[in-house]
């Protein structure tokens, strides 16, 4: 009975190391990039990237509309910053919600498809989310955006916080980060995570011992679209800008990217994969020729190409076999 009783503990200790580890390395990485914004930037961009994993990698899922849930979060959050001058904690919940109420109408119609039409549905909702902003200019913006959102006083109570030094901002986003990766490592290995990953592998399986499929899809699709809404509520306060460009299918292309650079079958490929492609694309556009040219979209393609080709689980999983190979020389 004791050691029942602690097993809980021990198993709670061994999901929260490895996010202390995360953490005391990603602070001094703030002092160690070459641009304050990167930090938060790259951590921010992890977030969707993080909902492609969960319905790609374990699920499988392929979600071409990551970038429009996205984008309703970060409008929804701008918009009350900028008009309506709400507490900056209920700007990104109601960021999130407003992106979990579209990814419940967007997975309804969707998820009773599977393969390719899955896919397509998906990216014909972002392109029409995408229209909306675009020609919805007295309430989105249009082309233009939404301006004057502002980053600055956290109230929390007894003590409040200055967001707008980006130290401070980036360590804001960095706790809630942790706190999302925390909460889908510990969604993954629940019963529920391991029947999503039952169905990645056989859904004719699942069914036959009394799943649903079709339920429990349809729910992972849902806490997508609101992870979603995390990253783009939180995107909103670190440009202080929200343009139509997050609902585009290129940003949701770039997500998928990203994915597949970190490694599509670990929590850990969101943000690898977003640290490699937005220092990528910052160092290479700081050469002029390859700036003008275009050539920096070219060397991330050819970059792209050898990940796919020669390491299937991504930079995560590239090193975890070149470490194998030499622990076992």
């Amino acid at each position: 009975m004791k050691s029942e009783l602690n097993a809980p503990q021990r198993s709670f200790m061994a999901e929260l190391s490895p996010v202390l580890i995360m953490a005391a390395i990603l602070v001094p990485t703030y002092f160690v990039l070459p641009s304050k914004m990167m930090a938060a930037e790259i951590l921010i961009m992890a977030i969707p990237t993080l909902s492609f994993i969960l319905l790609l990698g374990y699920t499988g899922l392929l979600n071409f509309g990551t970038g429009s849930l996205f984008a309703v979060g970060a409008y929804t959050a701008g918009i009350l910053l900028a008009r309506h001058n709400v507490h900056i904690l209920l700007a990104i919940i109601a960021g999130v919600a407003m992106s979990g109420i579209i990814s419940i109408i967007m997975g309804y119609f969707c998820i009773k498809r599977v393969g390719l039409i899955f896919a397509l549905l998906t990216l014909a909702f972002n392109q029409l989310i995408w229209f909306i902003i675009w020609q919805w200019k007295s309430f989105t913006g249009g082309p233009d955006g939404i301006w004057g959102i502002k980053r600055e006083i956290l109230e929390l109570g007894i003590f409040s916080i200055n967001l707008k030094p980006t130290f401070n901002f980036y360590i804001f986003v960095l706790i809630l980060f942790l706190l999302l990766f925390l909460f889908v490592r510990r969604l993954i290995e629940s019963p529920f995570g391991k029947v999503l990953m039952g169905m990645r592998e056989s859904e004719l399986r699942a069914t036959a011992i009394g799943y649903n499929p079709e339920t429990y899809k349809w729910i992972a699709f849902i806490i997508g679209g609101l992870i979603c809404g995390l990253g783009g509520a939180l995107f909103a306060l670190h440009q202080e800008y929200v343009g139509e460009h997050l609902a585009h299918w290129s940003t949701s292309g770039e997500f998928a990217i990203k994915a597949l650079l970190g490694g599509t079958f670990v929590l850990h490929g969101a943000l690898i994969g977003s640290g490699v492609f937005i220092f990528l694309a910052d160092f290479l556009n700081r050469f002029p020729v390859l700036a003008k040219a275009g050539a920096g979209l070219l060397v991330l393609g050819a970059i792209f190409i050898l990940v796919v080709m020669f390491f299937r689980g991504g930079i995560y999983g590239g090193v975890e076999k070149v470490y194998n190979f030499f622990r076992k020389k």
